[in-house]
């Protein structure tokens, strides 16, 4: 019996602690990494919060900054001060409507503020109910093309639209073609940013976008001619195109 544990202990123990010894290796491997994963993980996730608590931080600021300038502005009639006041309102504060809305309207009702600057707010106001109200597309099997004119270059714009869109109506009889303003507070709201001549159109349009700019380029109406950019949105039977400048 005592060589039976003698062999056993000489020839399998030995190899045993080691299997055993690795198998714990392995484990132990095993966990570290998975604790470094969700180690990794926590980090992530702490710096998210971080970089939302910062976002949502500076938001505010720039809120408090913008009601400071309204502010100051109504209480001062000076009308260059209150039409920069609603310039800059309407670029920083263009994605949050609601308080955007709130200041504008607050400038608007002041005693103070100049009449040329409340026209100006009426103005800007009608144009983006306008806005609003002509986005609605016709159902059908017919195209509806937007040809958009920007409020910062109209002076410019205006006439390149109007012949771009005649272009088009010769070309496509049978289609809806747009002439639209594309007003300044609608252009700085995510999703816009319109700093070229631009035809934008979702991927089933694609063929539709290639030949709007080849019957753009034949008639040279553009120095710098419109570029393609292709969005992830679906409207069907909808493009639209961006004039900005020559």
């Amino acid at each position: 019996m005592k060589t039976f544990f003698e062999n056993l202990n000489k020839y399998w123990m030995a190899p045993l602690v080691a299997i055993v010894g690795g198998l714990l290796g392995l484990y132990f491997t095993y966990v570290k990494d998975g604790l470094d994963v969700q180690a990794k993980n926590l980090q992530n996730t702490a710096l998210n919060i971080e970089t939302q608590l910062k976002e949502k931080e500076f938001n505010n600021d720039v809120k408090l900054q913008m009601y400071t300038e309204v502010k100051e502005a109504i209480l001062h009639d000076d009308k260059k001060l209150q039409s920069a006041v609603l310039l800059i309102v309407n670029e920083l504060l263009a994605d949050d409507s609601v308080f955007r809305n709130k200041l504008i309207d607050l400038l608007h009702a002041s005693p103070n503020t100049n009449d040329s600057v409340k026209t100006e707010i009426q103005t800007m106001q009608n144009s983006e109910m306008t806005f609003y109200s002509e986005q609605s597309v016709k159902k059908g099997n017919s195209y509806t093309i937007d040809v958009f004119f920007l409020e910062s270059e109209k002076k410019i714009a205006l006439p390149l639209a109007k012949e771009t869109q005649a272009l088009l109506k010769a070309k496509w009889p049978s289609d809806t073609i747009r002439l639209r303003f594309l007003p300044r507070g609608i252009n700085a709201k995510t999703g816009y940013h319109i700093e070229m001549n631009e035809i934008r159109f979702d991927r089933a349009k694609a063929d539709m976008a290639h030949n709007c700019l080849s019957v753009i380029k034949s008639r040279k109406i553009f120095n710098t001619q419109p570029i393609l950019k292709e969005i992830p949105q679906q409207s069907p039977f909808y493009m639209s195109i961006f004039i900005r400048n020559k």
